[in-house]
């Protein structure tokens, strides 16, 4: 009889054990842990660049020179970028510099003044040419564990060769350089501002790819052009002109990161 009752209580015990395990919530498994922004990077971007500068020199309008000469420019671009990161939650801030290189070479020619009749015509042309551009910027994004959407401001910098020159043309005999000069903006202190905004996504450990787009403005500024009077001749004369500029710039750029480091502090 005692046995048959501790039997009872044995599987009594077992059958309600079962019961209660099953009634249990299962155990959660552990979270993914989502992609982290923090830290160093370096890498290297290509893409385009469209530069639109405006050239005047209101003193000559006198002779028919029109206000406002107009250079549009295009050319694929390169170079090489760096920054560092803090991630707060999904908010990453940081900041990042870059510089890229190309060729935003064109040249506008405009006929200023010529007579009626034409015996002869002065002409005048005008070249631009972009050979760096470069920024350091503030960043601010939203993270999706391996997306970053992003806005970028800050400062930037560029560096414009000019050319300038000055031509007569006489009917049945020929063409004579009136004026040649040149001007860089290396001399000038080209600063202007700059803003923008990306996409970047982390494709693999310590590897990300963007797409990028940024506007550069460098404001009114006047570039010393020097040259001569009667260039090529025994009568060439040195002399310097202020040619005002207004130059803005338009990148699009895709690029590769490479995440070296975690930050430090």
């Amino acid at each position: 009889m005692k046995f048959r009752f501790l039997a009872s209580v044995a599987s009594f015990t077992v059958v309600a054990g079962s019961a209660f395990a099953a009634d249990m919530p299962l155990r959660a498994p552990p979270p993914v842990l989502a992609y982290d922004w923090s830290g160093f990077y370096l890498g290297g971007v290509i893409g385009g660049g469209w530069t639109r500068t405006d050239t005047s020199n209101s003193g000559l309008s006198i002779l028919g020179v029109p206000v406002v000469q107009t250079t549009d420019s295009s050319s694929f671009i390169g170079g090489v970028e760096g920054g560092d990161r803090y991630q707060f939650g999904k908010l990453v801030i940081g900041w990042e510099a870059d510089m890229v290189w190309g060729g935003n070479n064109n040249a506008t020619s405009i006929t200023t003044f010529s007579p009626t009749p034409a015996v002869f015509t002065v002409s005048r042309a005008i070249t631009a040419d972009t050979r760096w551009a470069g920024t350091a910027t503030s960043t601010v994004g939203i993270a999706h564990d391996r997306w970053l959407i992003y806005g970028k401001a800050g400062v930037a910098w560029a560096k414009t060769d000019y050319t300038d020159n000055w031509t007569l043309n006489v009917a049945g005999v020929g063409t004579a350089a009136l004026f040649s000069g040149i001007g860089s903006t290396s001399n000038s202190n080209q600063v202007g501002w700059t803003v923008g905004t990306g996409v970047e996504w982390a494709i693999w450990n310590n590897w990300s790819i963007k797409a990028e787009y940024d506007y550069l403005d460098f404001g009114n500024k006047t570039v010393a052009i020097n040259g001569s009077v009667l260039p090529n001749t025994t009568f060439s004369i040195p002399a310097s002109v202020g040619l005002e500029n207004t130059q803005h710039i338009n990148q699009f750029k895709f690029g590769i990161n490479w995440h070296i480091m975690p930050n430090l502090w």
